[in-house]
């Protein structure tokens, strides 16, 4: 009878677009459709620092934290299950997740297949190695060079679309990896010129390896000048309108006492906040 009454209570929320009130004990309603109750199966792909990574064994960064923020607002047990990018998506599909966090850009296209909380303002940056001199006003800019990207990811698809209209003497070459950390490293090591990666990530490996990279370019939004920069959200499973809803009002409760902006400040991701796009 209780996760009936909690799903009533999320369709109708989520519809409305008012907040879910808490339970006796001071908890939200937790989502009603979990794979495991009292657990909340979190997705994520951890080498994205300061996003998500590994730190002595542990979830850490960004995502992992504001998840676990949502997941104590709802007296649930956030359970991460670390995974390449590309295998997220068919694992969400499968029901091995309950939702994804792991700096997912919303596109008109995944849209079609499922549904998001926005969190995040994203966008993607350019990094160089650091002696190549190289400088980036925007993504037309990449034509004849070798660029590193994450395979599956909305960079790739940027650079596709740019690639089919590189003039025949300025061709770019894309190599595809299953990870940001790992585009980064082939700048390393010289063999691609730069990598097309998450603003964030950037920015990050800059400041860490000043050595090795140099941020090349302004953040742009992948879709080339003069357009907006995609929004970031956890994904759900397309209609599971429940706990969307379970999950928006836990966020919105993180937001509003002050964790979220406490969270931004804390990996110097400020320029990401999601009411900034509002």
């Amino acid at each position: 009878m209780k996760k009936i009454i909690a799903y009533a209570l999320a369709v109708s929320a989520f519809s409305s677009g008012t907040a879910l009130a808490e339970t006796k004990d001071g908890c939200l309603p937790a989502p009603p459709h979990l794979i495991e109750e009292g657990t909340l199966t979190v997705g994520v792909s951890l080498a994205a620092p300061p996003t998500a990574f590994l730190q002595d064994d542990e979830a850490s960064g960004l995502d992992p934290d504001l998840i676990r923020a949502i997941a104590d607002r709802m007296c649930v047990k956030p359970n991460f299950v670390n995974m390449a990018f590309a295998g997220l998506f068919p694992a969400l599909i499968a029901k091995r997740l309950d939702v994804i966090n792991s700096q997912v850009g919303i596109t008109e296209k995944r849209k079609e297949t499922f549904d998001f909380v926005p969190v995040f303002v994203g966008g993607v940056r350019i990094v160089a190695g650091a002696n190549t001199g190289l400088k980036f006003r925007s993504e037309n800019d990449t034509c004849g060079s070798t660029m590193a990207i994450m395979g599956g990811s909305t960079q790739m698809a940027a650079l596709e679309k740019v690639q089919e209209s590189c003039p025949a003497d300025k061709k770019m070459t894309l190599k595809a990896f299953g990870g940001q950390a790992e585009a980064l490293n082939e700048v390393g090591r010289g063999s691609a010129e730069a990598a097309f990666v998450d603003w964030a990530v950037a920015t990050y490996a800059a400041k860490q390896r000043p050595d090795q990279y140099v941020v090349a370019s302004p953040i742009l939004s992948g879709k080339g000048p003069n357009t907006q920069r995609n929004r970031i959200g956890i994904v759900l499973r397309k209609g599971d309108d429940a706990n969307a809803a379970a999950i928006k009002a836990a966020f919105d409760a993180v937001v509003k006492n002050g964790q979220y902006d406490a969270l931004l400040e804390k990996y110097g991701l400020t320029e990401g906040d999601i009411r900034a796009a509002d």
